[in-house]
């Protein structure tokens, strides 16, 4: 049975989280070469209602997560590229598993999870056609 929109969409899907990681780590490598905390004492020189401690606990966090999508990205695009190989030899239930998998990784990335999520759900449920013989 041809599977070609569930490829495209898979296909789609590895191309937004590759691209979504590329520019994540960009943002990682970037926040990380300046001190976000000096940028963060002027502001707090002007009324503010924030205590440096509690600046730095946000700044920590704030990075925590971006290292959490960095890496959620790469493990979407690991379990992406191999349910593209599965789908291409045949094997649409376990892309179709790996897929949907792969889409709960990315919950915090809204169009990569939509691009895994759909046809993965597509491959567990679309049933090849059975051929019919004709005797006549």
């Amino acid at each position: 049975m041809k599977r070609t929109w569930e490829f495209v969409l898979s296909i789609i899907g590895v191309g937004i989280a590759a691209i979504s990681l590329i520019v994540m780590i960009i943002a990682v490598v970037y926040l990380n070469s300046i001190d976000l905390t000096e940028m963060m004492d002027y502001s707090l020189m002007t009324d503010s209602e924030f205590s440096m401690p509690e600046v730095d606990m946000s700044i920590k966090l704030f990075m925590a997560l971006l290292w959490v999508g960095v890496i959620s990205l790469f493990m979407a695009l690991a379990g992406g590229l191999i349910a593209i190989f599965l789908l291409k030899g045949g094997n649409a239930r376990g892309a179709g598993i790996l897929l949907i998998i792969t889409g709960i990784l990315t919950v915090f990335h809204v169009w990569p999870l939509i691009s895994f999520i759909v046809p993965g759900i597509m491959c567990l449920v679309r049933k090849p056609s059975e051929t019919v013989e004709v005797i006549g």
